[in-house]
C-alpha cells in the first residue's frame, strides 16, 4: 500500500475536547485520591493486578477503535454528500449560464 492511498484513510477530527475532558477527570481523580487519603482514616487505594490492567487497556483500545471507525465512516458519507452537492451546484451554474447566454444565430 502506497503512502498516497494510505493517507486519505487516516483522517480523524480534532479530539481536543476529549483530551480536555480526560485531563479534567484525571485531575479530579488525583484530588479525590488525596482527599480520601487525608480525610478518611481507613482508606487505602485499591490494588490493580496485571489482568485487570490489561482488560482495561483492551476495553479502551476497542472503544477508541470503534470511535475512530465510526468517525471514518461518517466522514466518508459526508464527503459523498459534499461531492453530490458540488456536482449539483456545478450543473445549476452551467444551466444558469446557458440560459443567460445570448442566443446563437
Amino acid at each position: 500500500m502506497t503512502r498516497a492511498s494510505y493517507a486519505p484513510r487516516m483522517r480523524f477530527p480534532n479530539d481536543t475536547s476529549f483530551h480536555l475532558r480526560m485531563a479534567a477527570l484525571l485531575v479530579a481523580a488525583m484530588f479525590l485520591e488525596h482527599l480520601a487519603a487525608t480525610r478518611l482514616p481507613h482508606w487505602s487505594s485499591p490494588m490493580v493486578g496485571i489482568v485487570t490492567f490489561v482488560l482495561g487497556l483492551t476495553w479502551v483500545a476497542m472503544a477508541a477503535f470503534w470511535h475512530g471507525k465510526a468517525m471514518q465512516d461518517r466522514i466518508r458519507v459526508l464527503e459523498g454528500k459534499l461531492d453530490r452537492v458540488a456536482a449539483l451546484t456545478d450543473a445549476l451554474a452551467d444551466d444558469q449560464r446557458a440560459r443567460r447566454a445570448l442566443p446563437k444565430p
